[in-house]
């Protein structure tokens, strides 16, 4: 190829090129593709050296560099970034060899900007680091299985959650792992992947290596016809310390309403959050609110208390709450639904969380109006018996004493024999007297 030749290939190159001058490093020049890429006029190029396009950071040594290849006279190939006009940075890969031009020593370069390649790659790098993340070191445990449910690909998770090596997995058939119990429902939910996209699977127990059922809950997605996976992707976790806490959360709410339909109180739970009260029947029964439902606000409760009883009711609970009783105990009048106050047992224990702020309370009423009204009757019929008491200690006796002073002021100046011996016997009858009624008022009072 000729010199004219050469020149045109180099000016009409799609990629960047331009000679520069091993000493000076000034550009000798350069192509269209480096004009149009780069922003700088022909005139303006040749006017400036190759330290002018490079970030200030990276001029440091960039003479020393052109010197050793200089020296060497080799071609030479490396990354660097540059600078266009407008301040975009850009990342280029830089191919160079050693020529003469117009006699002087000089360095022919192309620079193809590979800049979308590195962030591609970096997006790359980013992406199998997130994967590694999400999926290698992740909580949940990611596999890939075919329409028959046998394992193509199982995350090191598998270790940690079940205890398996994730290549132990591989070939094998899922259902094997299975619960018999739960076999029937994985495969209905399996099948339903044959028209739908994603499916998520009913908890089932997969075994654990030392021979544990595990419950575990999967959200599976069919990938099939994606070639980079060609499968049925299944995202589980293991739940079976949920499973076991909502058994116990059941088993606590049958114990509770066994003991609700076991008993006629009104038992409630106070949520001290919320200030809203859950009730058991006892609402419609012996607080008669037929139609209120199972659900009120504190403030109701509050309200229907009477009006003597409600500062004393409401100070002591709040009293108990904030001073961290565990138990609470009182007696009010209630205005039940048949607009009748009622005479109420109520007890209540306060529930504290591992702060020991109180949470919640659980406590019953329980009807005392009969006792109450047996409990007055009694005190009335006390009351009369005192009265009883006090009239035969007073307006009984005091009769009786002025008499038994009598028969002593008569039985002094009397003289007579026969009148003596009436009066003898007249004074033990009142003696005799005296004592029934001491007796009588005695016994009264020990009622």
């Amino acid at each position: 190829m000729d010199q004219n030749g050469f020149y045109s290939l180099f000016e009409k190159s799609p990629l960047p090129m331009w000679v520069f001058d091993t000493k000076t490093l000034r550009f000798l020049d350069v192509n269209i593709a480096a004009v149009e890429n780069y922003g700088y006029s022909r005139s303006e190029f040749l006017k400036m050296k190759i330290s002018d396009i490079r970030p200030e950071d990276d001029v440091e040594g960039l003479s020393n560099l052109v010197k050793h290849n200089a020296k060497t006279r080799k071609f030479f190939k490396n990354i660097f970034r540059h600078l266009k006009k407008n301040g975009d940075l850009i990342f280029v890969e830089i191919e160079s060899n050693p020529i003469e031009f117009k006699g002087l020593q000089a360095r022919l370069v192309l620079a193809q900007d590979i800049t979308d390649k590195l962030i591609a790659e970096q997006r790359l790098e980013l992406s199998e680091r997130r994967f590694k993340a999400l999926v290698q070191e992740g909580s949940d445990l990611i596999a890939i299985v075919d329409l028959d449910l046998n394992y193509k690909y199982v995350s090191p998770t598998s270790l940690r959650v079940l205890g398996i090596d994730p290549k132990d997995f591989l070939g094998q058939n899922a259902l094997q792992y299975i619960h018999q119990d739960d076999v029937r429902k994985v495969v209905a939910d399996a099948e339903q992947l044959v028209t739908e996209y994603q499916v998520q699977f009913s908890p089932f127990r997969f075994r654990h290596r030392n021979g544990e059922w595990r419950w575990i809950e999967t959200r599976a997605t069919n990938l099939t016809n994606d070639a980079s996976v060609g499968g049925i992707v299944c995202n589980s976790n293991d739940i079976t310390e949920r499973i076991e806490s909502q058994r116990q959360i059941m088993d606590s709410v049958e114990r509770y309403n066994i003991v609700a339909r076991a008993t006629r109180d009104a038992i409630w739970d106070y949520d001290l959050h919320t200030h809203k009260i859950s009730w058991n029947r006892g609402i419609s029964g012996i607080l008669k609110y037929k139609s209120l439902g199972n659900l009120t606000d504190a403030a109701w409760w509050e309200h229907n208390i009477h009006p003597e009883d409600r500062e004393r009711v409401v100070e002591k609970i709040t009293d108990h709450i904030n001073q961290g009783v565990e138990f609470w105990k009182d007696e009010y009048r209630f205005l039940c639904g048949d607009g009748i106050y009622r005479y109420i047992l109520d007890r209540g224990y306060v529930g504290f969380d591992q702060n020991n702020q109180p949470y919640r309370m659980i406590g019953a009423m329980q009807d005392i109006t009969e006792n109450k009204l047996q409990m007055k009757a009694i005190e009335e019929q006390n009351d009369k018996l005192m009265k009883i008491a006090w009239m035969q200690s007073h307006a009984v006796r005091a009769p009786l004493a002025k008499i038994m002073s009598l028969v002593d002021l008569l039985q002094t100046n009397c003289t007579d024999e026969e009148s003596k011996t009436l009066l003898k016997f007249l004074a033990e009858s009142s003696q005799e007297l005296d004592q029934v009624i001491a007796s009588i008022s005695k016994n009264a009072n020990q009622v």
